[in-house]
C-alpha cells in the first residue's frame, strides 16, 4: 500500500516558516511575493532555536540580501504603470478627467525612473546651480519694461501667483537691458559692476529702490522657472503664461489660486535641488 503523502497547509507554512502568499496581479506584487519570504526562529521551551529554523533563517536572509534589486524593484513598478495607462486610461469617459489621470501616471513614471538617472540628474541640477550665479548678457525679444509697468507689477504681484511670475519675468527682461557688466582695474583685478537695476531703480524708480532684496527674489524665482522649464534666451518669462497648453512645472504651480511667494520659490528649488532627486513634489 503507497503511503500518501502529506501535505501541510498554506498556514502551517506561514506559521512556521514566515511565509506568505498573496494572489498579486501586478509585476511589482509579483516581485515583492518572490522575496516576503522569512523564515521564523521558533523556539523550544527551553530557549533554544531549534537547528533546521535557525539554518533556514540565516541561509534566506543571506540569499535575499543578495538578490533583492531595487532597481528591478522599480522597473516592476515602471511596467505597472505602463499597463495602468494602456488599460485603465480607456476607461475613463470623460476626457478631462481622463487627461489628469494620465498626467499623474506620467508623474509617478518620472519618479520610477530617477533611480536609474540619479548621478546624471544631480550633475545637471548642479550645473543649473552654478549657472544661477553667473554674471552675463542675456537678451529678450520683449520689449524694456517702463517703469509704470514695472510699477504696476509690482503693486499686483500679491494677487495671484501668475502676478507674481510676470513681475519676476519683468525683471529677467530689464536684466538684458541695462548695464550690471564688471568693472576691472588697470591691473585686471575686479573693482565693482556697473548699476544694472539697481541703478536703473535709482534713476527710475527710487520709490522701489527700498525693496530691492525683495524684487530680486522675484527676479530669482523667474530665473528658477525659466530653468525647470527649459526656457532659454530670448524667450521671454511672459510667454510661459500665455502658452496653450501651459508646461507642466507653470501649470503645477498656477494650479493652487493662494498667492505665498514662499511656497512657490520652494516648489521651483525641489524641482531644481540637486538634494532633491529622489523626493515627491514639494508642497506649492
Amino acid at each position: 500500500m503507497t503511503q500518501r503523502t502529506y501535505e501541510h497547509s498554506a498556514y502551517w507554512y506561514a506559521y512556521h516558516y514566515g511565509w506568505t502568499y498573496s494572489e498579486a496581479k501586478t509585476y511589482t506584487g509579483k516581485y515583492l511575493d518572490i522575496h516576503s519570504y522569512r523564515p521564523r526562529m521558533r523556539e523550544r521551551p527551553d530557549g533554544e532555536f531549534r537547528g533546521r529554523d535557525w539554518f533556514r533563517w540565516r541561509e534566506a536572509d543571506k540569499e535575499l540580501d543578495s538578490t533583492f534589486n531595487p532597481l528591478l524593484l522599480c522597473a516592476c513598478a515602471m511596467v505597472d504603470v505602463g499597463v495602468a495607462m494602456r488599460d485603465e486610461l480607456s476607461k475613463f469617459a470623460d476626457p478631462v478627467e481622463r487627461d489628469r489621470m494620465k498626467r499623474e501616471l506620467m508623474r509617478d513614471l518620472r519618479r520610477l525612473r530617477r533611480p536609474f538617472y540619479y548621478a546624471r540628474e544631480t550633475e545637471r541640477r548642479r550645473k543649473l546651480a552654478t549657472a544661477r550665479r553667473k554674471v552675463m548678457r542675456r537678451t529678450t525679444s520683449a520689449p524694456m519694461p517702463t517703469p509704470e509697468e514695472i510699477l504696476a507689477a509690482w503693486n499686483a504681484r500679491k494677487e495671484s501667483r501668475e502676478a507674481m511670475v510676470r513681475l519676476g519675468g519683468m525683471l529677467q527682461d530689464l536684466e538684458c537691458y541695462v548695464d550690471n557688466c564688471l568693472r576691472f582695474g588697470e591691473s585686471g583685478e575686479v573693482v565693482g559692476r556697473n548699476g544694472g537695476i539697481r541703478g536703473w531703480l535709482f534713476d527710475k524708480l527710487p520709490e522701489l529702490l527700498p525693496k530691492y532684496k525683495t524684487l530680486m527674489r522675484y527676479k530669482a524665482m523667474a530665473m528658477r522657472l525659466r530653468q525647470a522649464t527649459g526656457t532659454r534666451d530670448p524667450k521671454p518669462t511672459s510667454a510661459l503664461l500665455d502658452e496653450t497648453p501651459r508646461h507642466e512645472v507653470v501649470a503645477a504651480i498656477l494650479a493652487d489660486p493662494d498667492p505665498v511667494f514662499s511656497r512657490v520659490f520652494a516648489a521651483l528649488e525641489h524641482t531644481l535641488s540637486p538634494d532633491a532627486v529622489f523626493l515627491d513634489a514639494a508642497s506649492h
